[in-house]
């Protein structure tokens, strides 16, 4: 797993990369940050200077000042395995000035050696516990080492090519988190998951019977089963095809799993929670087995909780059905959800072991999901994604030379400029070959909802965080690291209009990026809710958006505007098509339209708004 690497100086440079480390914190995302600090030497409140470590290890998954430069091989080791192993995540290395240029030699590496303390698990004392002056300790009566933190911190072995390896040395969240043990796990609450004094059922990943068998016999025999693909699973969608084509089992996928189970495939539910689409949403509240493969549950693809999956539940406590979580965090096990089996394992394996069980002893009755499958066609056919149409409107214009004439013009909502956009890529066979980022707000839930997924990791986008903004950086990176993908910013003007700076770099370096840019000057996603939430009370809501075109030619970037459906098509055709070697910017004006279906707060998932009309709601419950 690749990580991202950022660079930047100290002080602001530091600070500024508060909101993009939390969104990888959130987003489970490979980053080593690398910042310059103030010299060890120079005085308290020196220029530039900040509390780097403080800030930022709430927002990473360590955070660390360099104390000596003997320290930086060990740091960039164990940097680059926390932030690839377990959940991936964001580190943070702090560089004192005076220490980068520090001169590495063999007094300094011999002074750093004969410095290390010592780690011992057993010890009790809280002060040894809690020192993390230093981050490298010898484990005593061993040929290991302890790096990171003393209570967050992991154990290696240095092999014969001086690499580390990591040794399984703790039963505690941390340890867990960051070593697999591809066990299964009998449903306990989440305050015991820690306890090895409770009673628990536990059993192997792929053993011929116990927990495994359990399971696979309620895989095997569900009448109405679901699968949940999350990000977990975009490693397996080969896998995840298999087990849903071979069991007949209908998948919905969370916003970062979009495109790891083919939407143009018969089974595929698409994107499921607040905003999804309703079938996902009806069949899981429905479905008496539910595989949840690489999610957390999230609250967004919940709803309430105590509402959520009755169906599953009940089947649960009949045996005949239930929960099968499978996340690489221990930590993850009962913490929303509780489960009828935990499977501490990456999705890849536990997919892969389940296939080898399905095709050494197939299920009985072959049609036990016939009838389910049928409901989900039902589902589908009654409750599409809703696209607002207008009427077109004829009036008189006049052109520069006095000539007067009649245009017909329809006004066009960020549904219908998606859905032109997907038909044109699917029609072109080019769908397989997009990446899409986008901001936050409408723009980036319905293009969730109407493209057409294909691809593992072919949505970029700020989910858990929701930072407004990052399209265009997103973008931009996507293609820089695929030169031959079609790379598609949908971005909402809101959005754009924090971050279009970076226009300039893309003019500079003419990265041949695709910026779609729905306008309809408003924060409609929190319009829509102050609308039904706060008796239209609107505040900061509209925008007056500029000319993007003009903008874009400050930069020397080709653009095109559309203005009415009457002119989509042929635009859009050529926004897609006509730049493969330049960037281009496509500005759409849209109206204000609301992004339907929603699940309200405090809602069950089924409990879904279908349509644009006003009506009651719980006010106490309004949208974060």
């Amino acid at each position: 797993l690749a990580a991202g690497i950022v660079v930047a100086t100290s002080g602001p440079g530091c600070t500024n990369l508060v909101t993009p480390i939390q969104d990888a914190m959130c987003d489970g995302v490979p980053l080593i940050v690398l910042c310059g600090q103030a010299a060890t030497t120079a005085p308290v409140d020196a220029f530039q200077s900040c509390p780097a470590v403080d800030i930022m290890r709430p927002c990473t998954k360590w955070s660390y000042q360099i104390k000596s430069a003997a320290e930086v091989p060990f740091a960039m080791d164990y940097a680059f395995y926390v932030a690839r192993n377990g959940r991936p995540g964001p580190v943070f290395l702090d560089l004192p000035k005076d220490l980068q240029i520090q001169q590495l030699t063999p007094e300094l590496i011999e002074s750093f050696l004969d410095g290390l303390g010592t780690y011992r698990p057993e010890d009790d004392d809280v002060h040894a516990r809690n020192d993390d002056k230093d981050f490298v300790r010898l484990i005593p009566d061993t040929t290991a080492i302890h790096l990171g933190r003393v209570q967050q911190g992991l154990s290696f072995q240095v092999n014969a090519q001086g690499e580390l390896e990591a040794v399984q040395s703790g039963h505690d969240a941390y340890h867990l988190d960051h070593h697999l043990t591809d066990t299964i796990y009998g449903g306990v609450d989440y305050r015991d998951i820690y306890d090895e004094t409770k009673e628990r059922k536990t059993g192997k990943l792929g053993a011929p019977d116990g927990l495994m068998a359990e399971m696979m016999d309620l895989i095997k025999n569900a009448k109405r089963p679901f699968i949940i693909a999350g990000q977990g699973a975009n490693d397996a969608s080969e896998e995840l095809m298999e087990l849903a084509e071979t069991l007949q089992v209908p998948v919905a996928t969370t916003l970062h799993a979009l495109g790891t189970f083919d939407e143009r495939h018969p089974l595929a539910t698409n994107m499921l929670g607040m905003h999804g689409h309703a079938t996902p949403n009806y069949l899981i509240q429905d479905c008496d087995l539910l595989i949840c493969v690489g999610s957390r549950f999230d609250d967004r693809i919940t709803g309430r909780p105590t509402d959520f999956i009755p169906a599953a539940r009940q089947a649960a406590k009949e045996g005949r059905g239930g929960v099968i979580h499978v996340d690489c965090r221990f930590s993850e096990n009962a913490k929303q959800v509780k489960p009828t089996f935990f499977v501490h394992s990456t999705g890849k394996k536990f997919l892969q072991e389940v296939n080898k069980a399905i095709r050494a002893s197939p299920p009985s009755d072959p049609n036990r999901t016939k009838e389910w499958i049928k409901k989900k066609k039902q589902l589908e056919k009654e409750f599409p994604i809703q696209i607002t149409r207008y009427n077109p409107v004829t009036y008189t214009v006049e052109d520069e030379d006095g000539n007067v004439r009649e245009v017909t013009r329809t006004k066009m909502c960020a549904q219908g400029v998606i859905a032109e956009m997907n038909r044109q890529l699917v029609e072109s066979g080019k769908i397989d070959h997009a990446i899409f980022s986008t901001g936050v707000g409408i723009h980036q839930m319905a293009a969730a909802q109407l493209i057409t997924w294909t691809k593992p990791r072919q949505m970029l986008s700020s989910g858990s965080l929701g930072t407004m903004g990052v399209s265009l950086g997103y973008c931009m990176g996507a293609k820089l690291a695929n030169g031959n993908k079609m790379c598609i910013s949908v971005d909402g003007d809101g959005s754009f209009n924090m971050t279009f700076t970076e226009l300039k770099t893309i003019g500079e370096e003419k990265i041949p990026v695709k910026l779609m840019i729905l306008d309809n000057e408003s924060q409609m996603m929190v319009e829509y809710w102050q609308r039904l939430f706060h008796d239209q009370r609107y505040i900061a809501v509209r925008n007056k958006s500029p000319k993007y075109t003009t903008l874009a030619s400050a930069f020397d970037i080709k653009s095109i505007y559309c203005e009415s459906e009457e002119e989509l098509e042929e635009k859009m055709r050529s926004f897609l098509f006509d730049y493969d070697d330049e960037p281009v910017l496509f500005h759409v004006r849209i109206e204000r339209t609301p992004c339907l279906p929603m699940v309200a707060p405090g809602q069950p998932l089924d409990n879904m708004i279908l349509v644009d009309e006003d009506f009651e709601v719980d006010k106490s419950a309004a949208p974060s």
